[in-house]
């Protein structure tokens, strides 16, 4: 009986409609508008668009720390860290983050929501050391997907 009332309530609940754009979170304020497509790495600090691919048309090394469901997105990007730190990943829809250096993932530091109507859906922070590290994508529901890569 409980679950059939909560299963109510929930079909009863109001869908949140953005009639406005909330402010990114702090340290993420190029947001806003895409300033590159991602024809080689991703640069720090500028919003980027990808296009992924179908999850069973990438190769990524090592494979996904989370199994993609078949008929989602993906993708394999570089980014060059040249100052050690935390780094945010944002997201504009939901995705698994691998964040890979010398063929290890690394484990994620901190990860939280987007706010409501930021145009943010994840944000998943990494420490990182300079170097090259691969930013692997997979379980994407659909193609396009926005990115910001920021220093915390």
């Amino acid at each position: 009986m409980i679950s059939v009332l909560l299963a109510l309530a929930l079909q009863a609940a109001p869908v949140p409609v953005c009639t406005a754009t909330v402010a990114p979170p702090a340290g993420l304020e190029a947001w806003g508008t895409v300033s590159a497509i991602a024809m080689g790495p991703i640069a720090i600090g500028q919003t980027t668009g990808l296009m992924l691919r179908p999850v069973d048309k990438v190769t990524f090394t090592p494979a996904p720390s989370r199994a993609p469901r078949p008929g989602t997105f993906g993708g394999a990007y570089q980014v060059a860290v040249t100052t050690a730190g935390t780094y945010r990943i944002a997201l504009e829809a939901g995705a698994w983050i691998d964040v890979v250096r010398d063929g290890k993932v690394l484990e994620s530091v901190a990860h939280a929501e987007g706010p409501s109507c930021s145009g943010i859906r994840k944000i998943v922070d990494f420490a990182l050391a300079p170097g090259r590290y691969a930013i692997q994508l997979s379980g994407a529901k659909a193609a396009p997907m926005r990115i910001l890569i920021a220093a915390k």
